[in-house]
This record gives structure tokens, sequence and C-alpha cells, in this order.
């Protein structure tokens, strides 16, 4: 592939403006980013809300307004929800203006830099390696290799010259070439796909599918069940025929009322918008570190993950690769003219010149050797990740660069000790190599070793703390590398990655054997860009959770393996389009503070989803006990507001968004029900020991039995709800301790203050009696629970 010689003149503004006009933009009809009108009506207008919404207009229509405190708690909630996607949204859409990918056009003969989707039908732009492909285009100067793994699943390398056609979604390999849009927006192949392979997959969250499966059941039995429990009110009733039950308004208001506060009581408000709004506060919080999440959920991914896969340059080193010095071969395989200093030094800057190559250590070289003209060049082929050489052709020779095991193939052990004796201490060893002949874009023939290049790849300050992050953290951290084996082991263990002194190279090996050894080790050298997607496939059949974390054209296929990827800003437009998190400072030590908030997220939910679904649990298998011995629900929608505000909406904001890192075990669904269970028939029990009681001794009250029942109850369950809360909340700390004991003395202050609102009668003796004994029992029961039946769970 030689330099580009003939610069296209392009578009005139004219002929731009005209496009801009009949909308003729690269304007992608795809988004990771939910739209403003979006955010309101996935908060708004959900199926529970709309629940809601209608038993709100029916207690409007009794007159019933001090019930409707459930639906301004509902609304409270969504606001929230929608408010912090707002500003999870607006921050991602100002980190994206710094991360979003440029391309270079030329109009009116000049080179231009651009926005992707200010691109224009028939606008001729410059492709360059680790570019991706913008818009379905024909090559019209120059040559490229292009991959179209993204689109087809072929990992394979395809040449494209001068009338070739390119895809939209696929990314150059090497090679450098000008071309011109013949299709933009959605007119774009890949706009026709069904999944956005463009970008990037979306992330499992276990949290998301396991609440959203949950709320679905929860949401089928819900109406049945208050229908039923209006219907058993009716049935309760002396009326014969349900018109003339509604027309007697005294009954059919306290049906209504009994069966809203079932209705309400089920419902777990809050509790999907809590995880929204979880994981929209993360992204927030994550962008003050200068991470850029592109999928919201994937930071529950990351934080699952056990095993992170990372290239060495670039993150493990800060990429500032130097060359350090020139070494001729000490044993030449074949006899040579013998080659001075300043020879070699204007072969390879004859090289860089012809090359493209656009990496870290092509750029060492440049700044080493320069970038002059020196031999007239027929030829030359840029650094192809597979074969890892380059190669370019002179009129007096063909000269190689690249990897020495790569480059001499078996005749590599007659050089090995001395490529090993700096490999052996982290340094890159490259080889410059004269080839007889050029055969198919491979070299042919004697192959002769003139010199080793030496450079250094620096290791990062922070990278020794970050990987003892992940090593304290249980997450194996494995190398896969295109480099040495022996270099990337080296550079391993001095940063501290575990057996970095077992490594493997993997030149020659063949894909099938890789599953067996793809869990073996953790230091791969020589890797090919599609043996790093095995490595991951193969980790991932083992059940593992795979990170990867790359910058370059080499990693995307690794990248788009892995349960969830991680790119550097520096890196290449296609590694950061494709992956779930972009290191805006490419600090590769921001990774544990990614993981950090994941685990919190995961475990502070796990405590918070148990507050709301011991109310929806209690209230479902009560509701059901409460039909079959053909009794009335108890408590009115008013006397919900306690338990709903102080015992689960209050503390559960504090829980979820406090600081944890603790490592989660088990299933999501599983760790939840182990405290839900007991929790809710603790309850269940309180409450029908006050029916039992009930049923048995006939209080002395001067109002209607149910109405003791009812202030007895719900001042029992808040007790026995509240200490659930405490349960939720063990170990206790300063915080936790201070949310427990607010909750208390709140929910206490409001059953005396508010007693008359919140629809609550005047106690007799052996209704405080009956209150006491139940708060003892409750007591009793939670302490038995705490101390044998936790350990009953397996």
């Amino acid at each position: 592939m030689t330099k580009i010689k003939n610069i296209p003149f392009g578009l005139t503004l004219e002929e731009v403006n005209l496009r801009k006009s009949q909308n003729q933009v690269n304007v992608s009809s795809q988004s990771n980013l939910k739209t403003p009108w979006k955010i309101i009506r996935s908060n708004l207008f959900t199926y529970f809300n709309m629940l809601l919404a209608i038993i709100a207009a029916l207690l409007v229509s009794i007159g019933s307004f001090k019930n409707l405190w459930f639906i301004v708690i509902a609304l409270i909630n969504t606001l929230i929800g929608i408010i912090q996607e707002f500003k999870a949204r607006s921050t991602i859409q100002k980190l994206s203006l710094i991360s979003d990918s440029k391309v270079k056009v030329i109009r009116q003969g000049i080179e231009l830099e651009i926005n992707v989707e200010d691109v224009v039908l028939d606008d001729v732009y410059k492709l360059e390696a680790g570019r991706q492909i913008i818009a379905d285009s024909l090559v019209i100067e120059g040559a490229i290799t292009v991959n179209e793994a993204n689109l087809t699943g072929e990992s394979d390398s395809i040449a494209k010259e001068v009338n070739d056609h390119l895809l939209s979604g696929s990314f150059v390999v090497s090679g450098e070439a000008y071309v011109r849009a013949t299709a933009v927006g959605k007119d774009n192949y890949i706009e026709t796909l069904q999944t956005k392979v463009k970008t990037l997959s979306k992330p499992k969250s276990v949290i998301l599918n396991s609440l959203r499966g949950l709320l679905k059941i929860i949401g089928i039995i819900i109406l049945p069940l208050g229908l039923m429990t209006f219907y058993n009110a009716f049935l309760r009733s002396s009326y014969d025929y349900l018109p003339d039950f509604i027309q007697n308004s005294a009954l059919y208001q306290e049906a209504l009322i009994s069966m809203a506060g079932s209705m309400v009581a089920m419902v777990p408000s809050g509790l999907f918008l809590l995880t929204t709004m979880t994981f929209a506060t993360s992204v927030i919080k994550l962008a003050k570190h200068h991470t850029l999440v592109q999928e919201l959920y994937s930071i529950e991914t990351l934080a699952r993950i056990d095993t992170l896969c990372l290239d060495k340059t670039g993150t493990i080193t800060d990429g500032t690769m130097s060359v350090d010095f020139l070494e001729m071969i000490e044993n030449p395989i074949y006899t040579i003219e013998d080659y001075t200093e300043k020879e070699i030094k204007n072969i390879i800057s004859t090289m860089n010149y012809a090359l493209n190559d656009q990496n870290q250590t092509s750029q060492a070289l440049r700044d080493y050797f320069g970038e002059k003209k020196k031999y007239n060049v027929v030829q030359s082929l840029d650094f192809d990740s597979m074969n890892k050489y380059s190669v370019v052709e002179f009129e007096g020779g063909i000269y190689v660069l690249g990897a020495p095991e790569m480059i001499l193939l078996k005749q590599y052990s007659k050089i090995k000790k001395q490529v090993e004796r700096y490999a052996a201490q982290g340094k890159r060893v490259l080889l410059l190599a004269e080839s007889e002949r050029l055969k198919e874009e491979k070299i042919n023939g004697k192959i002769r070793p003139i010199a080793l290049i030496i450079l250094n790849d620096n290791i990062r300050d922070s990278a020794i703390k970050t990987i003892n992050d992940f090593n304290e953290s249980k997450i194996t951290v494995k190398v896969i590398s295109g480099d040495n084996a022996m270099t990337v082991s080296e550079v391993a263990r001095r940063a501290g990655v575990l057996n970095a002194d077992k490594y493997i190279s993997l030149d020659g090996v063949p894909d099938e054997e890789l599953v067996n050894i793809a869990n073996d080790y953790n230091i791969f050298g020589r890797v090919t860009p599609n043996q790093k997607k095995l490595l991951i496939t193969h980790m991932q059949d083992k059940d593992h959770k795979v990170c990867m974390v790359g910058d370059g054209v080499n990693d995307i296929l690794a990248l788009k393996q892995a349960d969830t990827s991680v790119s550097l800003a520096s890196g290449t437009d296609a590694s950061r389009n494709i992956s779930h998190f972009v290191l805006m400072d490419n600090n590769f030590a921001t990774i544990p503070k990614v993981i950090k908030e994941g685990r919190q997220i995961v475990s502070n939910m796990e405590k918070a989803s148990v507050l709301y679904l011991v109310k929806t649990l209690y209230t479902i298998i009560l509701t059901f006990i409460l039909l079959m011995t053909d009794n009335i629900y108890p408590f009115q929608p008013i006397q919900l507001v306690v338990i709903e505000t102080f015992i689960i909406g209050v503390p559960s904001f504090f829980i979820a968004l406090e600081s944890n890192n603790q490592q989660f075990k088990g299933n999501f669904l599983v760790n939840v029900f182990k405290n839900v269970l007991p929790g809710a028939l603790i309850i269940i029990g309180n409450l029908l020991g006050v029916y039992i009681f009930a049923s048995f001794f006939q209080f002395e009250t001067n109002g209607n039995i149910n109405q003791m029942i009812s202030t007895v109850g719900i001042i029992a369950a808040t007790f026995a709800y509240w200490l659930v809360l405490v349960n939720v909340t063990t170990p206790l700390n300063k915080l936790r301790t201070l949310v427990i004991a607010l909750s208390f003395i709140t929910s206490a202050l409001s059953f005396i203050i508010f007693n008359d609102i919140l629809g609550l009668y005047p106690l007799d003796t052996s209704s405080v009696l009956l209150m006491l004994l139940l708060m003892e029992t409750t007591y009793i029961s939670f302490s038995i629970y705490r101390r044998s039946l936790i350990k009953f769970w397996p």
C-alpha cells in the first residue's frame, strides 16, 4: 500500500448545503440515549402508576381525599426518577461531546474535521487504521484492509481498493484511503440490521430482568385480588344485587377503601424507579472519575466480573513507547553484506515514510529514526496484526520489520537467545530483516535478519496498585498481548499480576487447542485478534464473567465478545464505539472505582428490594387468608403512609446510595427472598394474632371492632416492619443507626400526632396489652430468626 498521491477535491459548499436541505445527512436513527419524552414516558406511564391512578380516581369519586397520599408518594418517586435520568443523560451527552468520533472530510480541496453526523451524501472522507467506516462508501483513492466482523461475524481481513464498496459499521485494519459516502443515515446498510452491531451489545442486567419478571407476576395478581376483596365485602352485606350494594354509600365506600388499601399495599411503589435512579446516580458519580458510561446497566455487569482481560500497552504500560537502541544480529543465519548503522537508520526512516501505520510502536520508530524518503519505494504493506510485521519493497530489496518469531518462523531459534535477553527485561524487541521475495502480500524465500530494535514501554505509576486492587477483589487478571510472551510476562510480573511467570505464546497454536489453555494461563503472548476473542469465549464457557480492556483495532473482536468492555479515550474510533465504558482520562486505575460502584448497586439493591417486597408479599398472603376466612382487609391506604414513607421510602434511598464494596454471591432474587419471606411471615403472624384475639375475646370498645383491629394491626405491623429494616441494615454503622433511629421516632410521632388523619382509634386496656404482646412476640421471633434461621438458609 503506497502513499496517497492524489487528494480528491470533494464537494463544494453549495453541494453540501443542498444535501443538508434535502436531509441527506448521516444522522443515525439509533441511539444509546433515551429521548426526553421516552424518559418521561417510561417513568410516568407504568402499569403500576396507571393502576394507582385508577384507584385514586375511585377514591376521589367517593370523596375519600385523605387516602390519596399514596398517589403523592408515587408522583414524588416518579419525579425523582425523571430528574435523575435527565441528569444522567446530560452527563453522558457532555462526555460524549469529548469522546465522539470525528471524521476528516475533503470539501473544495480542503481537509476539514467534522462530526460524523455532519457528513452528507457524496462527501469524500479519509480512512486510516483504527477508523470505523461511518457510512456505506466507495473507495476512490488508496487501498485499505477492513474487518467486517461486526456485520458478518467473520474475523478475516478484506483488502479494499479503488471502486470497492465499504459497509458502515466495519473498521479499518490497515492502510489509508479516500472514500465517497454512497449512503447516509437511515439508508446505510447497518441501519437495516435488527441489532446494534455498529455499537455496543446490551449487557444483561440481572437486577433489572429479575425485577421485571417479578413485577409482571405481581401485576397479574393485584387486579383480581383487589376485585375479589371488593366482591367479598358485597357478599358479606345483606344485599343480593351489586347495584343495590353500590347505592348504599356507607357500605360501598367501606368496600372501596378496603379494596384500595389492599391493592396499594401490594404495589411495590418506587422499587423499579429506585433501581433506575440508583444506576443513573452512578453514571453521574462515575463521570466525576472521568468515565463515560455508554450503557446504563453495564455498571452492574462490570461488578459481576471475575476475570479481567487486558492488553499490555496502554493499560499496564502508559503507551509512551521509545526506542532504546539498535543492535546488530550476533549470529547471522545467512551471509549478508554488512550494513552500517547509518544505512539501517535510512532503511527504517524510508519504511516509516512509506507505511501508514498509526500506533505507539510506529510513532516511537518515527521519533528515533525519522520519516524521510532515502530510497525509491516500489510498494508497501502496512502492519498486519495476523502476520505481526510490515513490509516495504525498495528498488534494491525487500525489508520487513516486526516480531522476530513471526518473521523468521522455524529459523527463529537461531536468534532466540539474543531476543530473549531483552524480552526477559520487559522490553519490546523488533527485528529488521531482508526478504528474498514478496508473494501474495507475504514475505517468502530466504529471510536474512539484520538488526534488533529494542524499545522501552513504561509501566504506569498506578498500575501496581490497580492490579493489587483486582487481586484483593478476587478478580483474575489476564494479560493478552500481541507482544513477545516473555516480555509480557516480565511487565506483568512487575505490575503484580498473579502467576505472571507462567506464560504461553500462541504463535502457531491451533484454535481448537485454545479451549484447553484459556483458563490455565494468565499471560498470553503473540495473540491474534481472533485468538483474543476465542480465549474470552472459552473463559465464558467455564461460567466466568469477563471484562475486556482495550484501545486498538486488535482488541475490537474481544471487546465485542466480552460480557462488558472498557476502552480508552485515546483508542481507536471502533474500540470506543463498541465499548460499554470509555475512560476519558485514559487512566486504567479508574476501573476498580467502576467495579466498586457496581458492587454497591447490587449489594444495596438487594437490601432495598427486601423493604419493598416484604409489604407486597405479606399483603398478598394476608389478602388470600382474609378472603378464605370471610374477613375484610383492615387497612386504609392512608394508614400505609407511615410504613411506605418512614420504613421503606426514605431508608431505602439511603441504603441504595450507601458506600458498599461487599462482594455479592448467589442469585439476586433468591438472596432477596431469603429475607423477604421470614419478614412477611412474621408480619402476617402479627396481624393474624389480632384477628384471633378479636375472635375469642371481645374488646371493650365504643366503636366498630374492625376499627380496633385496624388500629392495633397497623401499629403492630409497623413495629414488625421496622424490625425488618433493622435486619436489612445489619451490621450497623453510624449512618445505618441514624436511619433506623429516625425511622422509629418519625413513625411513632406520626401515630401520636396524626392519629385522626391516619384513621387510628383510642385503645382500651386489652387492646394495649394485645399490642404490647404482639410487639414482644415479634421481637422474640426476629431474634430467633437472626440467630438460628439465617443459618438454616444455605
